[in-house]
């Protein structure tokens, strides 16, 4: 998604829970954001999970995206159920990708 300014790209993922752990997850982001790089103009990708999403936070790490910021999310309280509300903003820049 363009979401987040010129420049930059939004990935997200959400998978049932009968479906977590096998790696789906880390491998379609990793699709994603290869093909994010592959378009014209994107210098970065970033994943936006609830602090208390765990699993979501694993998958943007172990592709390498690193934390770049925290905030109050921008609605009105947490987006799914067993979350904060706090999001957490991780990040991939081209070169980082391309470096991996």
């Amino acid at each position: 998604m363009r979401r987040i300014g010129p420049g930059g790209l939004e990935a997200g993922y959400w998978l049932h829970p009968g479906w977590t752990g096998r790696g789906l997850a880390t491998m379609t982001a990793a699709g994603l954001v290869d093909q994010a790089f592959h378009l014209a103009g994107p210098d970065r990708v970033e994943i936006h999970h609830d602090a208390a999403n765990t699993a979501g936070g694993a998958v943007a790490r172990r592709l390498g995206f690193t934390e770049a910021e925290r905030r109050p999310s921008p609605d009105t309280g947490p987006a799914a159920p067993g979350g904060n509300g706090i999001d957490v903003i991780r990040r991939m820049t081209a070169q980082q990708w391309a470096e991996r």
